[in-house]
């Protein structure tokens, strides 16, 4: 049993400012292990302090990587440059820019696109020239922009199938 002047001289103790606590863990959510024992602090950081985090960004309301999207801009960039680079009529390449400029918004955007307007303006895509059809399909072929089409829904979803299957006969 401990006696009164061990307990106030304990307690004096543990309100000095000035104490040092070794912690064997710190995890992100503040969940720590000293003295093999677990706690629940929150913890203020400050100074010298690494932090590594993960970065994320939303585009088509999924949840990629900044990697991931650049891949899929440059996607995008090389349909625009098959365009320029394709001997299309001029209203047929101010249409295909214009299709190309809508599929970029619907896509690039924080939210779901509108998948009535997206799959028009993919499908229009794939109708000026082959060499215009073959870059879409490539830009429909990216993991991301699978992602975003399943996450609107079944038909943006046969929508890719079918582009898919087109692909695969292309290369037959």
């Amino acid at each position: 049993m401990m006696s009164a002047n061990e307990g106030k001289g304990h307690g004096s103790m543990s309100l000095r400012p000035d104490i040092n606590i070794d912690i064997d863990h710190l995890s992100v959510t503040g969940h720590v292990v000293f003295a093999g024992r677990d706690g629940q602090v929150k913890v203020q950081t400050g100074g010298d302090v690494a932090q590594h985090t993960n970065q994320t960004v939303t585009v088509g309301g999924v949840e990629t990587t900044p990697q991931e999207f650049d891949m899929m801009l440059q996607c995008i960039r090389n349909v625009e440059d098959t365009i320029q680079k394709e001997n299309l009529a001029t209203e047929n390449r101010e249409a295909a820019m214009h299709d190309l400029h809508t599929v970029e918004a619907q896509l690039s955007s924080s939210k779901k696109p509108n998948p009535r307007i997206l799959m028009r303006a993919a499908k229009s895509l794939l109708r000026f020239s082959p060499a215009l059809t073959a870059a879409a399909l490539t830009l429909f072929d990216q993991p991301l922009v699978g992602a975003i089409l399943a996450s609107v829904g079944e038909a943006a979803i046969n929508f890719q199938e079918a582009i898919s299957g087109q692909r695969a006969s292309k290369k037959i």
